[in-house]
């Protein structure tokens, strides 16, 4: 899936007018190629009963191409004019195309009675208040119109995104436009992808609005979705001659007193992802504990401080291991204080592999972040909003709204892969890709969820795949088994430790 910025969509707009394919143009293909897709879907519009809310920007002057393109399609057409008349040239010259069409026009503010009863009636609305342009909260009138479209008894589709969902962020206004459909043009923007926007897109339909191919070349993109094609295509099936040394030592340092199911869970992912020897390095009572459940890891027994952690005295047989493995995972359910945190930058600092930060091992080092800058290999660190924002000093809701613009900051000034997770887990690369997961239901919204996918990921680091491959793969698979759980077990129901069992099913599937 095609994924632009704001930014971006305004750029290739700009370098298309400039190749002669005007904004007027632009807007002509958007909102022929929107009533198309209406068309499509409603198999025949003609004698159906439309009722078209546009804004006074160039989204409204979508909605006049929409309108007078279903108006010759003999569709019975209302449009609402929301916030006075078009202020672009562009969507003025639409206005004035749809008046001479004979269309029916009505005022919201000085029509507002007729505007209630037309609604009763409609079939279908379209939403072309806003577009991509909208941020922040809705204010009068357009709350209130956004609570009629939402109540009427009408198919609602929105033009390019639902009006009062952040195009850039995914974040929904209160009251936003519930679409049944979305008619994206050009590309996906972040906010058809990132939750909670995606949830008010309904079904999004993406259509080409001519921009030149020349120009599409011009712009760098730089956000994926991250799909089963580009996943798979990353999993080779395994070579007949092959042994365990084929598929990487694993490192796990997971595990304390009061988390040793953290330890299990990483380690089972791990385990089930496929690598070859995982190495569970915790303290002899985390290890006593949790041997029945993974009895085909190997162990470390390392020394515990008075706190039920790993003493920092482990170094020394620590570090063995570390020239040994070809990937390091540390994090999970370690616990805090200065023993770890101390552990932590010994770890980036000897690892001659990839290590994996998650849990305790990033809020361990989110005084001292710089500390990632020391890491031989290109690290990898899996924080939720919580402990992202704590790495950066902002505050939760901060990062949420900031999501993409927080990870790709973070993995360009650390030099660190970061798999910021959440109900759409971004992962961002330090060149600045970004990769949206779209895979994972609420049933993850368990504690334990984290560990399995560190786990999961790690396994891919030592068996070989490039740092990025490990985190979106690692991040859809780990999605993908949750959904497959859900079905079965349902959201409610459904474990942690259920994931690795369905992820091995997915590798059934597919013959690896």
């Amino acid at each position: 899936m095609k994924i632009l910025t704001v930014e971006q969509m305004k750029a290739e707009e700009r370098l298309s007018d400039e190749m002669g394919v005007t904004y007027q143009r632009l807007m002509e293909n958007a909102g022929c190629a929107a009533a198309a897709f209406i068309r499509k879907t409603l198999s025949n519009v003609a004698g159906r009963n439309f009722m078209i809310f546009c804004g006074s920007g160039n989204n409204g002057g979508d909605g006049f191409v929409v309108a007078r393109k279903l108006f010759e399609e003999k569709a019975n057409v209302i449009v609402v004019l929301c916030g006075g008349m078009p202020r672009s040239d562009e969507a003025k010259y639409m206005y004035n195309c749809l008046i001479q069409a004979g269309t029916t026009m009505l005022d919201f503010d000085m029509d507002r009675r007729k505007v209630d009863t037309f609604l009763e009636g409609a079939d279908i609305i379209i939403d072309a208040l806003f577009g991509t342009g909208f941020a922040g909260e809705f204010r009068a009138p357009y709350d209130e119109i956004a609570e009629m479209i939402n109540s009427a008894l009408a198919v609602r589709i929105s033009l390019d995104i639902p009006s009062g969902v952040s195009a850039e962020t995914g974040v929904a206004a209160k009251g936003s436009v519930k679409a049944n459909f979305t008619v994206a043009f050009e590309a996906a923007k972040p906010g058809h992808i990132l939750l909670p926007g995606k949830e008010f897109c309904g079904k999004t339909e993406i259509v080409d609005i001519g921009i030149p191919h020349e120009v599409r070349a011009q712009i760098e993109q730089n956000c994926f979705a991250a799909g089963g094609d580009m996943v798979f295509s990353s999993i080779r099936k395994r070579p007949r001659f092959s042994n365990k040394g084929t598929y990487g030592k694993l490192l796990c340092i997971t595990g304390s007193a009061n988390f040793p199911g953290a330890a299990a869970l990483s380690a089972m992912g791990a385990l089930r992802a496929g690598a070859g020897i995982t190495t569970v390095a915790t303290t002899e009572k985390v290890v006593s504990m949790i041997v029945p459940r993974i009895p085909e890891a190997t162990f470390l027994p390392l020394p515990e401080n008075e706190d039920g952690t790993i003493s920092a005295e482990a170094k020394e047989k620590l570090l063995p291991a570390l020239e040994k493995a070809d990937a390091v995972l540390m994090g999970c359910g370690l616990g805090r204080g200065k023993d770890i945190a101390e552990l932590v930058e010994f770890v980036l600092e000897n690892a001659g592999c990839t290590v994996v930060l998650d849990a305790d091992g990033i809020n361990c080092i989110a005084e001292k972040p710089e500390v990632l800058k020391k890491a031989k290999e290109i690290p990898i660190i899996t924080p939720h909003m919580g402990e992202m924002a704590r790495l950066r000093g902002i505050s939760i809701a901060e990062t949420v709204e900031k999501r993409i613009e927080t990870a790709s900051e973070t993995a360009k000034k650390y030099g660190c892969i970061v798999v910021l997770k959440d109900a759409t887990t971004v992962v961002a690369e330090p060149n600045g890709d970004i990769y949206f997961n779209t895979t994972g239901n609420p049933g993850l919204s368990k504690g334990g969820s984290g560990d399995c996918l560190a786990g999961i990921i790690a396994s891919f680091a030592a068996q070989g795949f490039i740092e990025t491959a490990c985190a979106v793969c690692g991040v859809y698979l780990h999605g993908l088994a949750a959904d497959r759980a859900a079905k079965e077990l349902s959201e409610y129901g459904m474990l942690p430790s259920d994931i690795p069992t369905y992820l091995c099913r997915i590798f059934a599937e597919k013959g690896l």
